[in-house]
Parts: structure tokens; C-alpha cells; sequence
């Protein structure tokens, strides 16, 4: 789990951008990730399978040993000036926090978004740190030259149980406090409810107070997305469970021992509440420019 003594090792990459090929994502076919490992030890994190691939416990070393990906500015500038670069959007983000504490002192993710604001390269990225901020700047430019956008990550806004599934993670109010200020910055933002943790995130008071407080901070909901349990994962959320909640534990052990996902039924009533509240208190939403035209072509648990 979390450590607050977390070794950081420097490596180089052949690559910088990961071509994405997961029918799952459709709409998605670039990835970029500075860093591998996150510090955060979010316990229901699903990227903790790529420490398996340098032979680390995806429970124990996750968060205590980070990889920092040092020559990545320099190979990202060098991809997208290849003559066959398209320039199509990258997603920033998708097996590690972009913006976790180490990058107060790389850069690596900052660099990055110079790097495609100067390539005319479009981007999303999606993060629960509030370091977002200090590129405020650097991403409106980018929205402005290629199409930009920023997604950050808030499952509730009770700062208990928040610090508890995210050990080191800034609290929900800081969150919010950021996405009012990039907002009123002109960076184009939303929050994404993801993971709903089924039990623990998922009641309609609840849902309906955290997306209340992402419309009076000037945000918009972006999408949620039900907790999925992936094969790495799973020693380290059952071990939380059994502490934090252990009469969820069972029936999580239950739903997840054998697949990855929740039942369908939970699904389709996790959508429609989401919908309800949010067509009950959805203010009239502030549009953000449009991206410029690229030069080159708690439910039922007894589901």
C-alpha cells in the first residue's frame, strides 16, 4: 500500500506515446504517461498490473517505487515531428497520475504539454492533484493552438472516507477549489465520478451532493464509471475492505472474485440515478471555445 517513503528511479524510453488498440476505448487511440507507479496508492487503483511487468508487488511497491520516465520530453518532440504524425489526440494520464508530487520537481508532465502546444498536437488529460493549476496557463494556450481538455478525478466529497480509498491524495474541497479556478481561467474542465465504489460512493444523497458541488464550483460532470476489479488489484482492495468495511467485504468477494465487473442491473440503476440527479440540478452549462480545426486531416448491494 502507501508509503511514505517512496524510491524514484529514473529511466529512458524508446517511446513516449503508447498506441492504443483496446476495443474497450474506442475513441481513444494515443496515451502518454510520464511516470509509472503512482505515489497516490488510490486502493482501488486498476494501473497496478504494469508493476508486474519489472517483477514488483503491485500491492506493496506500487506507490513506494515510481518510475520516472527522464527522457520523455525529448522523444515525445522527436515522435511528433515525425512526416507521419497525424497530429491526433493524446490522452495524458491513463495508467498513472500525471500530476502525482514528483512532478513539483520533473516537469515531465509540463514539458509535455509544451511540447504538443507547439506541435499543434491536441490533448485531454486527467488527474486528482491540484498541482494542475500551476500549468493553468499552458493548458488554455494548448486548447487555444490544438484543442485541450482536463478531466479531474472526484469520487466524494466526504474528506473521511476520500483520505481513506486515496491516502495521498489533495481532500475533495481542494479539488473543487481547483476545478473553480481553472474554469474561470478558460481551461476547458470536467469531473469524472470514476470509480463508483458500489456501497461505499454509490447512494443517491451522496451522489447528489457531490454532483451539486461540482456545479456550484463552476464545474461540469464529465462521466462516471462503475469500480472495476482487475486481477492486481484485488488483494489490495479486499485487505482495505476487511479493515475499513468489513461487512461489505463478502459481498464484494462475491460480485468481484471471478469477474472484473458489477452486475448489469447495477449498472443500469447507477446510470439512470446519475441522469435523474443530474437532470434535476444541472445549471445551464458555460461552453468553453470550441477546439480549433486541426491543420492536418449506495444501490442495492443485493443485485
Amino acid at each position: 500500500m502507501n508509503s511514505d517513503r517512496t524510491r524514484y528511479v529514473e529511466i529512458d524510453v524508446k517511446s513516449a506515446l503508447n498506441k492504443v488498440t483496446s476495443a474497450q476505448y474506442p475513441d481513444m487511440r494515443w496515451s502518454l504517461n510520464p511516470y509509472r507507479g503512482c505515489k497516490h496508492g488510490c486502493v482501488y487503483c486498476y494501473a497496478r498490473y504494469t508493476h508486474t511487468f519489472f517483477e514488483l508487488d503491485p500491492d506493496r511497491d506500487f506507490s513506494s517505487v515510481v518510475f520516472v520516465k527522464r527522457n520523455l520530453p525529448q522523444v515525445l518532440r522527436q515522435e511528433l515531428r515525425k512526416r507521419s504524425w497525424r497530429r491526433e489526440r493524446v490522452s495524458i494520464g491513463t495508467a498513472t497520475d500525471p500530476y502525482q508530487p514528483i512532478e513539483g520537481r520533473y516537469r515531465l508532465t509540463q514539458a509535455a504539454l509544451r511540447i504538443l502546444r507547439d506541435q499543434l498536437t491536441p490533448a485531454n488529460l486527467i488527474t486528482k492533484n491540484t498541482m494542475c493549476l500551476r500549468d493553468a496557463e499552458l493548458m488554455a494556450s494548448l486548447h487555444r493552438a490544438a484543442g485541450f481538455s482536463l478531466c479531474i478525478s472526484l469520487i466524494t466529497i466526504d474528506e473521511a472516507l476520500a483520505r481513506s480509498l486515496e491516502p495521498d491524495v489533495p481532500s475533495p474541497r481542494q479539488r473543487l477549489r481547483v476545478v473553480q479556478e481553472l474554469a474561470r481561467l478558460g481551461v476547458p474542465v470536467s469531473v469524472a465520478i470514476a470509480p463508483v465504489m458500489p456501497g461505499l460512493t454509490d447512494s443517491e444523497a451522496q451522489l447528489r451532493d457531490l454532483i451539486q458541488a461540482i456545479y456550484d464550483h463552476g464545474g461540469r460532470l464529465g462521466y462516471h464509471q462503475t469500480f472495476k476489479m482487475y486481477a492486481d488489484t484485488r488483494k489490495t482492495l479486499f485487505a482495505w475492505l476487511a479493515r475499513e468495511h468489513p461487512h461489505l467485504l463478502l459481498w464484494y468477494q462475491r460480485v468481484y472474485g471471478a469477474g472484473s465487473s458489477a452486475p448489469r442491473a447495477y449498472e443500469r440503476k447507477l446510470a439512470a440515478r446519475i441522469a435523474r440527479i443530474h437532470d434535476a440540478i444541472a445549471p445551464a452549462q458555460v461552453d468553453f471555445p470550441p477546439d480549433p480545426v486541426a491543420p492536418v486531416g449506495q444501490l442495492s448491494l443485493g443485485l
